[in-house]
């Protein structure tokens, strides 16, 4: 139980960009370690995944993990995330206006680095749970206020600070694991509404411990 737990974590800090707000399809590389000792890092690449497709459009969002779990969240633009695994007959449900990290400091800083042609900027961030490194590019973003009450993964800080900048690479360092995500493509396109309906499942809440 403990290790499903953890891979639940894994998933929602994973799930968890011009002038013009972005629509379309991003894709990430990732990287996950847990420090619990309940998982190798074969095991995290195995069950999670070292791919993850973010599916956005304005307040809504998809996110799918590659990994044989086939992780997908679905964020249909209000207050909650579902989450799909496969062999689940289930959605499990989190609140994304709640949230037990808390920000102790932060700090922006200039790099040198640049991903698929982005300068990127960095945001660090301290929290009561560790650390997070938010490299980020203002020509890559969505509307300042569409995550404003998003505040699972700090997506309401990041995007209040940063003006709405997506991240393009994300480094986390907490209590339970170690995260890294690097944005590998960028596909702007409109996208239709249907692609951020969660499936017709019964609904159970997210398991914590």
């Amino acid at each position: 139980m403990k290790k499903f737990i953890i891979l639940l974590i894994f998933c929602l800090q994973l799930s968890t960009y011009s002038q013009e707000n972005f629509e379309g399809i991003l894709k990430f590389k990732i990287k996950i370690q847990d420090k619990t000792g309940q998982m190798t890092d074969e095991e995290t690449d195995i069950y999670v995944g070292n791919l993850q497709t973010y599916y956005l459009k304005g307040k809504k969002y998809k996110s799918e993990m590659n990994g044989i779990l086939k992780m997908a969240t679905y964020h249909e633009g209000k207050d909650t995330l579902f989450t799909k695994m496969n062999g689940i007959n289930s959605l499990m449900y989190s609140l994304t206006d709640e949230s037990e990290e808390k920000v102790v400091s932060y700090e922006f800083k200039k790099t040198d680095k640049v991903i698929l042609g982005y300068k990127c900027e960095l945001l660090e961030v301290k929290t009561n749970k560790g650390f997070h490194q938010y490299y980020f590019n203002k020509d890559l973003k969505n509307s300042p206020t569409a995550y404003e009450n998003h505040k699972m993964g700090l997506w309401d800080f990041f995007n209040e600070k940063t003006g709405g900048a997506l991240s393009i690479i994300q480094i986390s360092d907490v209590k339970d694991f170690k995260s890294s995500i690097e944005l590998i493509s960028v596909e702007r396109k409109k996208l239709d509404n249907s692609i951020f309906v969660k499936p017709d499942l019964p609904v159970i809440k997210m398991p914590k411990d």
